[in-house]
């Protein structure tokens, strides 16, 4: 059955993007992988360093909801919007393909990705649920969970079907307004959605597995093993097949910027540290630190930032923990 795989980014995120792909390419040299590039291509990048993928820009998709969508959306938010767009735009445009697979641009693979089609089981969709042992007490993922969605939508499987298409399609038009980072209305970009997904739709499938999309909302149940060159998670039984590094800036002693919190230092974190060693390694080798500082040709919306914006922020943040440390509201 054929698959393939795409991956969402501006040009500031294609070190990444290459390594993901040069992590699934690794293992199966033929898989179809795409870079779904959320910016126009820049003529101080030489795109030549990426022939062993395809990239599509965003706008060559042919869209004409994308032009308003960029006036509302900033870069996080466009970027995940666009997600189910590529999907229908996919699908229609290669009609061999059963199977498609988006997977985050900081994410690599430690095992074939042959490894997913075995999950399938008549499912029109795969995701991946944050937690998937039930805690002894509240843990940090939970509560992610409560705020961000309980599935990580750094991975989505979906297959050519009915059902499969008539996610996209309601995906789809609830993005093209409704992808926001906007906690306090309880949305999250493309991800909360998936959580009343279920309401509408039998035929999604939660992957119980923990060595799919590990990362730091999740570290309070797996845990990082090793025999010879093969990273395993929590026993034996289950091998490490994709991390999630959410938020890791290289050059940060931090597993994530996404928390602030000493749980995330990784100065004694033993494998971890090494992954995490590696995969900087990876993303530099791959010319992060030159493609990391480019700004992107896409004119997405900014937030006000003149000097009384910055100071109302401000000002904004420590009233409302002020408040809350005097009221405890």
């Amino acid at each position: 059955m054929t698959s393939l795989v795409f991956t969402l980014c501006s040009n500031n995120y294609l070190a990444h993007a290459a390594s993901l792909g040069d992590s699934i390419l690794r293992f199966d040299p033929d898989t179809k992988f795409i870079i779904g590039l959320v910016d126009r291509k820049d003529p101080q990048i030489d795109y030549s360093q990426f022939s062993d993928f395809e990239i599509i820009p965003c706008f060559d998709l042919g869209y004409s909801e994308f032009d308003d969508m960029l006036s509302r959306y900033n870069i996080i938010e466009f970027n995940t919007a666009v997600k189910p767009f590529y999907f229908e735009y996919l699908f229609l445009t290669r009609p061999e393909v059963e199977r498609i697979y988006y997977i985050d641009p900081d994410i690599i693979f430690y095992q074939s990705i042959s490894n997913l089609e075995a999950s399938w089981d008549g499912a029109s969709a795969l995701l991946t649920p944050n937690l998937l042992y039930l805690p002894e007490k509240t843990v940090r993922g939970e509560l992610a969970s409560l705020k961000h969605g309980i599935n990580n939508l750094g991975f989505v499987g979906i297959a050519r079907s009915d059902e499969g298409k008539k996610i996209i399609s309601w995906w789809k038009e609830r993005l093209i307004h409704h992808c926001t980072l906007d906690k306090c209305r309880g949305i999250f970009v493309d991800q909360k959605w998936m959580d009343i997904a279920a309401l509408f739709f039998t035929e999604i499938k939660s992957v119980k597995h923990p060595g799919w999309n590990m990362a730091w909302w999740n570290l309070s149940e797996r845990k990082l093993k090793k025999e010879g060159d093969t990273y395993l998670v929590n026993s034996g039984d289950f091998r490490l097949i994709f991390f999630h590094f959410s938020g890791f800036k290289p050059g940060v002693e931090s597993m994530t910027e996404r928390i602030k919190s000493s749980e995330f230092d990784m100065k004694s974190e033993g494998l971890l540290r090494e992954l995490f060693d590696k995969y900087e390694l990876t993303l530099r080798a791959r010319g992060y630190d030159e493609l990391s500082v480019i700004k992107p040709l896409l004119k997405f919306r900014e937030a006000p930032n003149e000097l009384k914006h910055r100071i109302g922020r401000k000002l904004k943040s420590k009233m409302t923990n002020a408040i809350y440390r005097i009221f405890q509201v």
